[in-house]
């Protein structure tokens, strides 16, 4: 996010100033003319108070370009002369206009505009320049991109404190079947009470059916235990009595097996009533 935002800004700005130093250049052009022993006139005034500023990094300056033209008009902002790059090194286009990089008076960085156009039906030409100060541009970025960081980490944290408060207010309904599942497995409900939202309701209803099919079938296996006690009373009853009945070794033996046998099962009759 914070990459494809400085980009499209870094974009537009770098379009902004060029448009804006292209609107600088034609009225320069249109500001200018020539006298008839061939010197450069006029006051241009491009509307910019960085103009007027010296070595603001803002300057404009008209050069002779073809023989018969004299003198050399520049911006108040341009306290000493700037040389332009040879053609050789930076060519004009199909419209005699070229744009290039240099440093500037105060080792700023500018951004060159410039132009030849012929200024009367005698073919006589000057050289237009205006140059914008990109060190600037490149500050305003910089800050810029500082500023977005600081908006993006804020709105971040805030996004990270409204995920975590929306996520503990959506567990809330969770938290509370927990307890109530609690109170259940401790024996002080029966069932989950209480209202729930619609998302968990279907959860708390599914877990009530649970508990009650488990219920019953407690309930069963408490009914079966206590005819299993009852079925077995009274077989071991008689063994234990033909037991004793019929005497010496053999019978005590078949006795005190059947006691055994009867206090085994009251004894874990008696636990499964209790877990129960």
């Amino acid at each position: 996010m914070f990459t494809l935002i400085t980009t499209l800004y870094l974009q537009a700005s770098e379009r902004g100033f060029d448009s804006l130093l292209s609107a600088h250049l034609f009225n320069l052009i249109g500001s200018v003319g020539i006298s008839d022993n061939g010197a450069l006139t006029g006051a241009p005034d491009l509307g910019d108070l960085r103009f007027s500023e010296p070595n603001s990094g803002w300057y404009w300056s008209v050069e002779p370009a073809s023989e018969g033209v004299h003198g050399e008009i520049h911006s108040s902002s341009m306290t000493t002369s700037l040389l332009s790059p040879s053609v050789a090194e930076v060519p004009f286009n199909a419209n005699f206009q070229r744009s290039y990089s240099m440093e500037g008076i105060k080792g700023e960085q500018l951004e060159v505009f410039e132009s030849e156009f012929v200024l009367d039906a005698k073919n006589r030409a000057a050289r237009f320049r205006v140059m914008g100060n990109h060190s600037e541009l490149e500050q305003e970025i910089a800050s810029f991109q500082r500023r977005l960081l600081t908006y993006l980490s804020l709105f971040g944290v805030g996004m990270i404190a409204i995920n975590a408060i929306a996520i503990l207010l959506g567990l809330q309904p969770l938290r509370r079947v927990r307890n109530a599942l609690a109170m259940v497995r401790e024996g002080t409900a029966q069932r989950l009470d209480g209202s729930f939202p619609a998302e968990i309701e279907p959860l708390a209803n599914e877990t009530n059916a649970l508990i009650e099919n488990n219920r019953r079938i407690v309930e069963r296996s408490r009914t079966q235990v206590g005819n299993l006690a009852h079925s077995l009373k009274t077989p071991l009853a008689v063994l234990i009595n033909e037991g004793r009945a019929l005497g010496g070794a053999k019978g005590q033996l078949i006795a005190d097996q059947a006691a055994s046998m009867q206090k085994q099962v009251d004894h874990y009759l008696q636990r499964a009533r209790v877990a129960a």
